[in-house]
Order: structure tokens, then C-alpha cells, then sequence
């Protein structure tokens, strides 16, 4: 992994006494530091192996390139991808020739000796140690007739230099030419092996450890060796060396004699953060305290900042941030909320969202009750004041309902736990609180825009092949696009039948396992995503889609945000218009709409949908699926209907009125509450019977069913009320007679016993009874 530097002392020796010399009883952690460094990172100079991908992304495209450097995204080091912008971005196979020719131009070779047939190094004058003696010896004659006279040197015993590349023969005392000795006799004589691998990663990223004392030494070793095993992210070497450099005018005698928030605010710098040099200081210390035994939440806790990584729960969530709710009796209890709820498996995500809508709270209460508000004047009257505050804030009553929600279920945990008795417990949010939701607006696409998008002329141009999958995936099994991304790499499954199903996990619902039925020709698509990501991960990788970028072993999932940008860069390349002709705007979850209204109206049975879609409740699964008018009308006209004679009603779907018939009869469905059927006449006619039932001398009723009379007058009063704010007036009069006759019969209903009947609107006696 790492090499010794020559005439460097390794630190493998380093004992217990003079690591941690005058610090005295620092415990476990010494002891554990030196058996688990090991020997290839104990090296006063940490030379990374150019083929780790921690270290480095490659070697340079150039091939005389001496530097295995930290590559740009076309395959170039850094100074020459400087050339190439220089030539003004050229095409890369045309220029890397020239490039080439440059480079090696700049090498100068070991120029030989200028007498004709000798191959040595020349010395001075142009001439290697013997012929330049010879000249000497021959009085200083005219140079170049004496060299033109000079007889070709034998070849016998004639050596060639050992130096790597190196064409001159080696001189009579050494193995190595002239030049190349002076070379090796500057550089202390080093064995010959060591100093060629010397030479050749002369240029190669290193860190100088040698001016931090053993202790911290070893400790950045073991932050090294870290990187490297988990091999998550590439770690730059001018970054730990930056922060080695750091650490060293800190003073300190130990990376842990300093928490994270000290390291923090000591290594921040403008526009920095999350810099590489702080990551690299702050996980070598997560690391430390994580060898020395340390509990992580021990050690989180108390900090107004977590790092969920720290605590193994790090996701898309990677710090949860308590520094901005006051006042500070709040901040403690949403700590212990937080902790409870994480260690309940809650998302980290879900606690940071609650916690925004605290900080919210927490300013509400500093603005009304004063900056030393506690938790006493957590009132109700304070919370139905905040109520109206987010009304100004938040205009869309979705978003308010969401904060009132968060405060909802915080509140009502403290309580439970009685983890800040001083809070009233009138402090509490109820259900009436809630604003007034909008109903759901229909989110599937119009089968104009979904004829677009699978188009496959269209599909060929998404910007990758497997965000093109993911496209597929969504589009014919309605995926949440965080699930298709989280896919495992072997989700194909296959009943008795030979049938393909996909195996996805709802990680929204605990990570249940579901299995939705494909197409042979997606199970085909998603194997050929299978073997590319064998080809590019062959040491094994968990996920069908892997992240592009700081995912070195293969174990991250293509992140969401990233396919979201291909997807708007592909939606504006195929000009994706709706029926109007203007720009049409796609989110990814409209494909899981799209994909249950399309089953719900080719009559799969809403509850096949819900077990496809993996839905709780059939109410989320009607909020997807929408009928269409078109489905509707081919149900209605499949339907058998009858009069009140019993004879059946019937019109041809090709008679010239039936679309009109269909109209009319959408129209009359709304025009009076009736508890059996629907009125058939049209809405202009005046009707002496308001409810056939009701209007009817042969009508019977008991108290039993007082609940149905109770709901068709609460039906009724909404037709009224619908109606007056329609401006129709007729529909408005005709429920307010049924209205009436409602609340005379249930009034009586109410006053009548058991035994009695009530016909006509009268109380009698039961005979049976």
C-alpha cells in the first residue's frame, strides 16, 4: 500500500514509552492504536500504492507520464490537463501524440561520449572519464581532430547502465553510467531497488508525517488505514496533508484532547466546508473514539450538532443540526426526541423536518412570551397563536398542515414520555386544528404526454443507459423513484411459470419486500444492466444502479437528485409539450399516479392495485386512481339499468343521442339525494315527488333506521348548500322539500318507541309488537 522513503525510519518499532512519552496513563486506546496500526502505514512518509482507488482515480492517459496523480474526468493529471486547455480542448486521441512528443522532449537524455563508438556518459568536454583523460594526457590538441583519429573502444566487458532507460554503458567502478553514479552517490547510496522505486514515484502525492509527535503520528496513520479499508470516498493526499499541517501548529499531544466542535471552528476557513482536509480530521477522530470503546451516542448527545455517520446512521440526512431552536430547555427535549425517535428506526430525515417546525415554534414563543420564556408558557392560547402566525407564513394550507402535524406528534410524545412536566398539558394539537386540505388534484399524465415520453426514438436519447432503465422501471411498475434507485442488484424473480417479477424493496414502509409482475422485455433490459455492473464492479456491488461518483466500492445507490437532472436535461432535448403546445413539466412520482389510474380504468380491481402499489389503505390507493369519463361511460352502459316500472333502460351506444344520453344522465346524478337509485329526469323538470320514498303513502319506517335518515338529510343539506353557491336555484328548491320531510320523520322517529311504527309521518302501534 505505502512505500518507505529512503533514509526514512519506519514507525513499526515505536513502542508504548515513546509514543506517548510524558503523557502518562492515557488507557486503552495507546494499546489498541499500536496492534492495529499495521506495518505498511507505520512509514514516517505515507507514499500511497498507485493502484489504490482511496488514493488515487488512475494514472494519467499520457504514457510517458511519470506521475500517478489524481486524475480530471478525461483521464489527464492536472498539469497536463492544463496543456490540453491550453491547445483549446482539442479532441483527446488527436492531441495525446503531440502531447506525447512534448513530454518526452523534456526528459533530457544522458548525453554520450563524442568520440565516435563509445556509448559512455560523457564527463566534460564532451567526452566520457577515459577519453577525456586521454585528451589530457595528449597535451589539449585540437579537439575535434583528435576525436576524429580516435579508434572505436572494444565492446569487450562493456556493460550496460543499470538505471531503468538508461542506454550508456556503466563505468569500470560501479554498475551504473557516469552520470547516473554522481546521481546515486548524492542520494547517500541507497540500495539500488529502493532508490529506482524512489525515482519513480518522485511525483507521486505523498504525506511528510515526520514533524507530528509518535503519538499523533500513529494516530494519522490509523486515519489512513481507515481510509483506506472502508474505501467510501477518494481521500487527496494534499488534503491530509494540509491537515496534518494543521494538527501540528494546533499543539496538542492527541487528536481526542479536542472535541469535533473545537476541531471545527480550529479548521474552518471561508467557503470551506465540508472541505477534505476537515473530513478527513473529524472521521479520524470518529474513528479514534470508536477504537478507544467509546460510545457514539456518549459523545454525540451533548453536541448541538450530530453526525449521524458517527451513530451508523448516516444517509441522505448526514448531520441533524439542534443550534438554531431556542430557547435552549426546548433544544434538550428535541435531543431527546430525536434520539428516541431514531433509535425507533424513524428516518433521519422525518426527525430533521420535525425539528424545523420546533425551531419555528421555538421563535413564535421568544417573540411572544420574551427571551426567557420556559416551558410554562407553552400554552394552548400560544400555540393557536402560532396557528395564525403560519396562516401569513405558509399560504398553502398543505405545508401548514405538515409543521402543524410535526408540533402535533412532538408534543403529544413529550407528554406521553412526561419528559418536561412544566409543559401544560392543555398544550396539545387536535384535529380541528388542521387547516382545510384542498381535495387531491389527479396527478396522472395525459395519455398525450406518456405517448411522448415512450416514444422509443425518445427513450434512446435519456443521457444514460441505466437512468433509462430507471425511467422504464418507473413508468411500467410505478416505483417510488427513491425504491427504484435502492433496487438490489438481483431483483428479478420467476414464479413456476417461468413469469419475471421485480423485487423491490418499500424502504417508506420499513423495508417491506413486494413483487410486481414485468415484462419479459424489461427482465431482458434490467439483465443487461445486471452484467454491466458485474463488468464495471467484479468484486461484487449491492445495488442495480450504483452512484457515479465518490463510490469506490461499488455500495452506494444512484442518488435520486442525479437522475432528477437527467431526466429535466432529457425532457428539454425531446421538446415534451402537452395537448396545448406548451413546455410540459414531468416529476417522477407522476409515473405512479400515471400507472394506477391506467390499471384502475382496465378494470383491475382497486384492491389488486393497492397490493401492486403497496398501499396501507385503499384511501391512498382512490387518491392515485382516477376513473376516467371514458371508463366511466363504458361501465354505465355495460351496467343493466330499470325504471321504477322494472323494465329495463336502455340506449345503443351508437344512437345518435347516446353521447348526448350520456351527458344528461352525468348531469342528473347531482341533481337530488336519493338513497337507492338516481333520479332520470332532467334537471329543469318540476317534480311534485322530491324523494319517491318519502312522497310516498305506502312508505314505512322504524327507528332502526334512524342512522339512514340521519345521513340522507346530511346528504340533502350539502346538495342545498352546493347548489346555492352554484347559483341553482331549482336543484336547491327540490332538496329543501326532501329536507323537510327529513326532519319531520326523523324528529318523530326520535319520539317513538320501539314498538312503534311510523307511517305517513305518523306514530302507530306495532302489531307484532
Amino acid at each position: 500500500m505505502s512505500k518507505t522513503m529512503p533514509g526514512g525510519n519506519a514507525a513499526g518499532g515505536i513502542g508504548a514509552s515513546e509514543v506517548d512519552a510524558g503523557r502518562p496513563g492515557t488507557g486503552i486506546l495507546l494499546e489498541r492504536l499500536l496492534s492495529a496500526v499495521r506495518p505498511e502505514f507505520r512509514n514516517d512518509t505515507f507514499i500511497p500504492d498507485p493502484d489504490s482507488a482511496v488514493f488515487f482515480t488512475g494514472r494519467c492517459a499520457l504514457p510517458s507520464c511519470p506521475a500517478a496523480v489524481r486524475r480530471t474526468r478525461i483521464g489527464l493529471c492536472q498539469r497536463h490537463h492544463a496543456w490540453w486547455r491550453e491547445a483549446g480542448r482539442p479532441d483527446l486521441a488527436t492531441w495525446l501524440e503531440p502531447a506525447e512528443q512534448r513530454l518526452r522532449a523534456e526528459v533530457p537524455a544522458v548525453p554520450a561520449c563524442a568520440v565516435g563508438g563509445c556509448n559512455r556518459a560523457h564527463r566534460r568536454n564532451r567526452l566520457c572519464v577515459r577519453h577525456a583523460t586521454a585528451w589530457d594526457s595528449a597535451g589539449r590538441p585540437d579537439w575535434d581532430s583528435w576525436c576524429a583519429n580516435q579508434p572505436a573502444p572494444s565492446l569487450v566487458n562493456e556493460t550496460g547502465c543499470r538505471f531503468p532507460a538508461c542506454p550508456r554503458w556503466s563505468d569500470s567502478t560501479t554498475t551504473f553510467c557516469a552520470a547516473h553514479r554522481r546521481r546515486w552517490i548524492h542520494a547517500g547510496r541507497p540500495e539500488p531497488h529502493a532508490w529506482f522505486s524512489e525515482l519513480a514515484h518522485s511525483q507521486d502525492p505523498r504525506v511528510d508525517l515526520r514533524g507530528l509527535e509518535p503519538r499523533l503520528r500513529l494516530e494519522v496513520q490509523y486515519g489512513l488505514q481507515c481510509r483506506h479499508d472502508t474505501a467510501s470516498r477518494v481521500t487527496r493526499a494534499i488534503h491530509v496533508t494540509t491537515a496534518v499541517r494543521l494538527i501540528r501548529r494546533a499543539g496538542v499531544g492527541s487528536l481526542l484532547d479536542w472535541d469535533d466542535e473545537r476541531w471545527h471552528a480550529y479548521t474552518l476557513r471561508p467557503n470551506s466546508v465540508g472541505s477534505g482536509y476537515q473530513s478527513f480530521l473529524l472521521d479520524t477522530c470518529a474513528a479514534l473514539r470508536t477504537l478507544a470503546g467509546v460510545d457514539p451516542w456518549q459523545q454525540q448527545y451533548p453536541r448541538t450538532v450530530w453526525d449521524l455517520r458517527v451513530l451508523g446512521l448516516a444517509g441522505n440526512q448526514r448531520r441533524i443540526d439542534f443550534s438554531r431552536i431556542e430557547p435552549g430547555w426546548l433544544r434538550e427535549i428535541t435531543k431527546r426526541w430525536a434520539r428516541w425517535r431514531l433509535s425507533r428506526g424513524n428516518t433521519a430525515q422525518g426527525v430533521a423536518n420535525t425539528l424545523r417546525a420546533c425551531t419555528m415554534l421555538g421563535e413564535h414563543l421568544r417573540r411572544t412570551a420574551g427571551a426567557g420564556a420556559g416551558p410554562e408558557h407553552l400554552t394552548r392560547p400560544v400555540l393557536e397563536s402560532w396557528f395564525a402566525a403560519l396562516a401569513l407564513v405558509h399560504s398553502n394550507p398543505t405545508s401548514r398542515a405538515k409543521r402543524i402535524n410535526q408540533i402535533g406528534v412532538f408534543l403529544r410524545d413529550v407528554a406521553r414520555h412526561d419528559w418536561c412536566s412544566q409543559i401544560p398539558r392543555n398544550a396539545a394539537v387536535y384535529d380541528g386544528d388542521m387547516p382545510r386540505l384542498p381535495p387531491p388534484r389527479p396527478r396522472a399524465l395525459p395519455e398525450h404526454v406518456m405517448r411522448q415520453l415512450e416514444d422509443p426514438a425518445h427513450l434512446a436519447r435519456f443521457p444514460t443507459d441505466d437512468g433509462r432503465l430507471v425511467l422504464m422501471i418507473l413508468i411500467q411498475c410505478g416505483l417510488r423513484l427513491s425504491d427504484a434507485c435502492k433496487l438490489p442488484l438481483d431483483c428479478v424473480v420467476r414464479d413456476h411459470n417461468d413469469a419475471p417479477y421485480l423485487a423491490w424493496v418499500n424502504h417508506k414502509i420499513h423495508g417491506r419486500v413486494e413483487f410486481f409482475p414485468i415484462s419479459t422485455e424489461l427482465a431482458d433490459h434490467i439483465a443487461v444492466q445486471q452484467r454491466a455492473q458485474q463488468r464495471r464492479w467484479p468484486q461484487g456491488c449491492r445495488y442495480l444502479f450504483t452512484r457515479y461518483q465518490v463510490n469506490l466500492d461499488g455500495n452506494k445507490p444512484l442518488h435520486a437528485s442525479t437522475w432528477r437532472r437527467h431526466l429535466d436535461t432529457w425532457l428539454r432535448e425531446i421538446e415534451l409539450v402537452d395537448e396545448h403546445g406548451a413546455p410540459a413539466r414531468v416529476t417522477a412520482h407522476q409515473f405512479r399516479h400515471t400507472l394506477a389510474t391506467r390499471l384502475i380504468n382496465r378494470d383491475v380491481p382497486q384492491s389488486v392495485v393497492q397490493d401492486l402499489l403497496d398501499h396501507m389503505s385503499p384511501a391512498m390507493t382512490a387518491r392515485y386512481a382516477r376513473l376516467t369519463n371514458v371508463t366511466r361511460r363504458r361501465r354505465w352502459e355495460a351496467a343493466t339499468k330499470v325504471n321504477a316500472e322494472g323494465d329495463p333502460v336502455t340506449v345503443a351506444p351508437e344512437h345518435p343521442l347516446a353521447d348526448a344520453d350520456w351527458m344528461r344522465l352525468s348531469l342528473v346524478r347531482a341533481k337530488v339525494s336519493l338513497p337507492n337509485g338516481y333520479c332520470g329526469a332532467p334537471v329543469q323538470t318540476d317534480c311534485e315527488y322530491a324523494n319517491p320514498c318519502l312522497d310516498c303513502r305506502f312508505f314505512i319506517t322504524t327507528p332502526e333506521f334512524l342512522a339512514q335518515h340521519r345521513r340522507q338529510r346530511d346528504d340533502s343539506r350539502q346538495q342545498i348548500a352546493d347548489a346555492e353557491q352554484a347559483g341553482l336555484a331549482r336543484i336547491a328548491e327540490k332538496n329543501r322539500r326532501t329536507t323537510a320531510k327529513l326532519d319531520k320523520l326523523i324528529t318523530v322517529l326520535e319520539q317513538a318507541s320501539d314498538s312503534e311504527i311510523v307511517v305517513g309521518g305518523r306514530r302507530e302501534k306495532d302489531a307484532a309488537g
